[in-house]
């Protein structure tokens, strides 16, 4: 989530990534973060919170769990790609 919000591809190499790119990662995993607590976190298949609570972020996701979706912001469909035994997803058009 915080990727797409800084608009950079999961498989990026982070040698190439600018220094304002950097700064957008930054916040965006600083807005992810703020946002995914304040939800409760996300309740994708059986996780409650300490009070047994489902959380509600999995509503604002942007792209995770959302293969073959349209990108919420240009239609795309969002992809999904295995990086070291972890599913992650992104859209092709707004994430170089």
């Amino acid at each position: 989530e915080a990727l797409f919000r800084a608009r950079i591809r999961p498989r990026r190499r982070a040698s190439s990534i600018t220094r304002d790119q950097l700064v957008n990662l930054y916040a965006g995993l600083q807005k992810v973060l703020k946002e995914a607590i304040e939800l409760g976190g996300s309740s994708i298949s059986d996780y409650v919170d300490a009070d047994g609570e489902e959380g509600f972020f999995q509503l604002r996701h942007r792209v995770y769990g959302r293969e073959g979706e349209p990108c919420r912001v240009c239609k795309t469909p969002i992809k999904r790609v295995v990086i070291a035994g972890r599913s992650s997803h992104y859209c092709p058009e707004c994430q170089k």
